[in-house]
């Protein structure tokens, strides 16, 4: 994991109170576009993915926060390197940038980073639930995605 932000796109959300990114540079394998590794990441969860996904929401929905949107339908903004997925709600405001460098270079560089804004005491309480899980679960899905496209 880096801290510097990868993807133009995600930089016009700064400054935040918490970002972090995880980052690689591949080589020698220059064929991966952005929606290939968006899907890789967000349309391919592993079973303890989506029980924790599940098991959040119902959690959470009893106070009012979003449940159950697509990644697909969370899309804020794309261009041909990064897509960027979103979502404002009443505790906190996330946006998660998932970015690859234009194939057919020697080297490519993907990328998956987030940004989140408190709204309030209770985004600050949220995300500190859920911060290790947020880190182990979405290096873990990016290290798979990556994976998945040799």
């Amino acid at each position: 994991m880096k801290t510097e932000l990868t993807g133009k796109l995600i930089l016009q959300y700064l400054p935040a109170d918490y970002a972090d990114c995880f980052a690689k540079k591949i080589e020698g394998r220059t064929d991966m576009n952005v929606d290939q590794l968006f899907d890789n990441i967000f349309c391919h969860f592993p079973l303890p993915v989506r029980m924790m996904l599940k098991l959040r929401d119902a959690i959470v929905k009893p106070f009012g926060l979003k449940v159950g949107t697509s990644f697909r339908d969370r899309i804020t903004v794309r261009n041909e390197e990064e897509i960027i997925i979103g979502a404002d709600d009443k505790h906190l405001n996330f946006l998660v940038s998932v970015y690859c460098s234009v194939p057919g270079k020697e080297t490519q560089t993907a990328a998956v980073s987030t940004v989140v804004k408190f709204n309030n005491f209770f985004g600050k309480i949220y995300f500190a639930c859920v911060w290790l899980f947020h880190k182990l679960i979405v290096g873990s899905l990016f290290n798979n995605a990556l994976k998945m496209q040799k």
